[in-house]
């Protein structure tokens, strides 16, 4: 019996093992002043960590994935750690994970640019998916830690983004974990998922 529970286990692990690619741990922080400047930021993503402004006030950090794929899908875990920078002043924080679109990749860009304002043909609304996890007016004002899950069933993107928006903020010790994971049908989720809590 019990070698027969050994290997319902085992063969359990392999089968989350061929249903996953390499783990990418990115981390992030940034800073965003009392009127709504961009006062520190950085992180392991593209270009060095940058964190560039939209047209529609979102703020992002983009990070690099693995290619395009219908086949696959993608979990993404992230925590970080929120404050007020002045706590005498209003603060309001919008937090949003972001990927970017198959249209994106039909580009053809791959590795060298994330949807960033200034690459030719980049239309924010076509070429960026949205998901807000979490809205704080005030922020606190005393260091608060948030842990966010979510999956992309439908396809593997290439680029996923944190975004910001508000004023008088700052998130330190961010960290964004992307999985690219195989058998996008809901029910072949659980195992995989099972991982994650």
């Amino acid at each position: 019996m019990k070698n027969f529970v050994i290997a319902i286990c085992v063969g359990l692990l392999l089968l989350v093992a061929s249903n996953t690619t390499a783990q990418i741990v990115d981390d992030f922080y940034i800073t965003i002043g009392t009127s709504c400047e961009i006062v520190e930021g950085g992180g392991s993503g593209y270009n060095e960590g940058m964190w560039y402004e939209y047209d529609s006030s979102w703020i992002n950090e983009w990070f690099y994935d693995h290619p395009f794929d219908y086949s696959r899908g993608k979990i993404i875990h992230i925590e970080f750690d929120l404050v007020v920078m002045d706590p005498a002043n209003s603060s309001s924080l919008c937090f949003a994970v972001n990927w970017s679109t198959p249209e994106w990749s039909a580009l053809g860009y791959e590795t060298e640019y994330p949807p960033i304002p200034g690459v030719p043909g980049f239309i924010e609304a076509e070429h960026i998916m949205r998901e807000t996890l979490l809205t704080e007016c005030p922020v606190p004002v005393v260091t608060t830690h948030y842990i966010f899950d979510y999956i992309i069933y439908d396809y593997n993107p290439e680029w996923v983004s944190i975004d910001v928006m508000g004023v008088n903020f700052v998130i330190t010790n961010g960290v964004i974990t992307h999985d690219c994971v195989v058998a996008t049908k809901e029910e072949s989720w659980g195992a995989i998922k099972s991982m994650y809590r």
